[in-house]
């Protein structure tokens, strides 16, 4: 049987926050796999392709839907994936939108140490991202921005919910380089201390470890108190 507890860093938050490059640069920090429902989406997409009379790839109809039969499919082929992964008692980064509770509750059955990651920015921020990808014509972005526009993609849609083991808060409306270190000093702290006498964390010295870090809450503590503290 493996004993191995997994730490599995979930990233979630709206289209156009940065979810994408905080939970790459997070896996990179940490060189441990990287899954995203996205790429899966589109191997998907890929697999059921045709190429046109020019020479382009022609995806179905339904790969152009956002939140359609593909994309629930990707859904369904990623928290495949996490189960098979943590069960295994590998560690790794899962990032999209919404953390749901179909897939944290298959990291919760296998045994996982849950950080989750919600990565935010402000509205206007988040707006202008979403116009620039739609202006580069495609669909899905398209239709993401008419949500965004519409008031149909608050914040608080994306909160991870209840029952993970901790909860950090990025925001990138700076647009500066990821800042994953409170990422990765969450991850220390889940580890806990070692109890083999060897390094507790291969990419984080021990010495950066404390008991409360900040950006750092547990579920059912505020947003706002870490603000203000």
């Amino acid at each position: 049987m493996v004993r191995e507890r997994p730490v599995v860093i979930a990233v979630c938050g709206c289209p156009g926050a940065g979810k994408t490059t905080i939970a790459a640069a997070t896996a990179g920090r940490l060189g441990i796999p990287f899954l995203t429902r996205d790429e899966i989406k589109v191997g998907l997409g890929l697999s059921s392709a045709s190429v046109a009379h020019d020479g382009r790839v022609r995806l179905d109809r339904d790969f152009h839907v956002a939140g359609g039969p593909v994309s629930r499919r990707a859904e369904g082929v990623m928290t495949d994936a996490v189960r098979l992964l943590a069960a295994s008692g590998v560690s790794f980064v899962v990032e999209s939108s919404v953390l749901s509770h179909e897939l944290l509750g298959v990291l919760l059955t296998c045994g996982t140490r849950v950080l989750a990651v919600h990565v935010v920015a402000r509205e206007a921020v988040i707006g202008r991202r979403l116009a620039a990808r739609a202006a580069e014509g495609g669909a899905v972005d398209q239709q993401l921005l008419a949500l965004f526009q519409r008031g149909e993609m608050k914040r608080s849609i994306f909160e991870p919910p209840a029952g993970v083991d901790a909860v950090v808060e990025i925001d990138t409306s700076d647009d500066g380089t990821p800042a994953v270190e409170t990422i990765v000093a969450a991850v220390v702290a889940l580890l806990g201390p070692s109890t083999t006498g060897g390094d507790p964390a291969p990419s984080e010295p021990a010495t950066k470890r404390r008991p409360e870090l900040p950006g750092i809450r547990r579920p059912g503590q505020s947003v706002e108190s870490l603000r203000r503290g």
